[in-house]
């Protein structure tokens, strides 16, 4: 086990990466994020792993209770980021919270509680049945609310109790 003492840092952003790689030598990552809950709902783990690879519910379990996460907001102040697996027919979804709706921006930072490396804790946890090289990195889910107004889809088709910004939707409702 290598001690992770050093830090990486990137940014979410409108147009910005689609894929932030995972399999990187620091136990400590730092993600500004524009638009938390606006324009990102969440991160989801993405990986060329598969279930037949050893990368299961139950290990994606183990890899969710060996990270810990807090968002910095200046408004909001800081808030443990919630970190979840989602059992699904097909496997399993590890999803990293970006904090409250409230923030234009925040920081996400993510580190291992082990003190190993992105790349040895993934490497042990998720990979340990594969036969060679994998890939690994959070994508960044698009809102599908529009969070100025209300906090998700409203079925009645309202706004939800947002405000008024004085202007239209593009469908022509205001």
């Amino acid at each position: 086990m290598t001690s992770a003492s050093t830090t990486a840092s990137t940014s979410l952003f409108k147009g910005g990466p689609t894929l932030l790689d995972l399999l990187v030598d620091v136990g400590e990552l730092r993600i500004a994020v524009t638009g938390p809950r606006m324009l990102f709902e969440k991160l989801t783990l993405v990986t060329t792993l598969s279930a037949f690879d050893g990368c299961t519910v139950g290990r994606l379990r183990e890899l969710a209770d060996s990270l810990e996460g807090t968002v910095h907001c200046g408004l909001v102040g800081v808030q443990r980021a919630e970190i979840a697996v989602t059992a699904v027919r097909s496997g399993g979804h590890l999803e990293i919270g970006l904090g409250p709706p409230s923030m234009y921006q925040s920081e996400l930072v993510l580190r291992t509680r082990t003190g190993e490396t992105f790349r040895e804790l993934l490497s042990r946890v998720l990979a340990g049945d594969a036969p060679g090289p994998f890939t690994a990195g959070l994508h960044p889910v698009t809102a599908s609310g529009h969070l100025e107004h209300h906090f998700g889809p409203d079925p009645d088709g309202g706004n939800g109790g947002g405000h008024d910004h004085g202007g239209e939707h593009r469908d022509g409702r205001p």
